[in-house]
């Protein structure tokens, strides 16, 4: 998993500002701050910052539009998730919840993150069975 605290270092005088910023979202940013609220969990938390941190790094200020968050999704499902760190919990779990509490991340970066995959690498983790019932 990837330092989220180290990112946010990467950026110019970016403010953390520890509440809720609306009573509808746990989080936002206007391009120089970060409001993050502090009832949220450790990965919340994490997940939320990394999301946050990533519409910093693109220049976003404020809102945007449905299409830039998904894919601030995925770049942040990508950023926390590396396909090695999938295949270390891949054996064991399909579950996106189970494969999130071991990752340390929120179920839905998880699923985020499996989308992401390409064919091939959806059958590294999950090899086609050669049993048939």
């Amino acid at each position: 998993m990837q330092n989220v605290w180290g990112m946010l270092r990467t950026l110019a005088q970016v403010v953390i500002v520890w509440t809720r910023p609306h009573p509808e979202l746990v989080a936002a940013t206007d391009g120089r701050h970060i409001w993050i609220d502090p009832k949220l969990t450790k990965a919340e938390r994490h997940c939320f910052l990394a999301h946050e941190a990533i519409h910093i790094k693109q220049g976003h200020e404020g809102c945007q539009t449905g299409a830039i968050e998904r894919q601030v999704c995925l770049e942040t499902a990508q950023f926390l998730v590396s396909f090695e760190d999938l295949q270390s919990v891949a054996g064991w779990s399909r579950s996106p919840w189970d494969m999130a509490e071991e990752l340390g991340v929120t179920e839905q970066v998880v699923i985020d993150r499996l989308q992401t995959l390409s064919g091939p690498e959806i059958q590294t983790l999950w090899p086609p069975s050669d049993h048939h019932p």
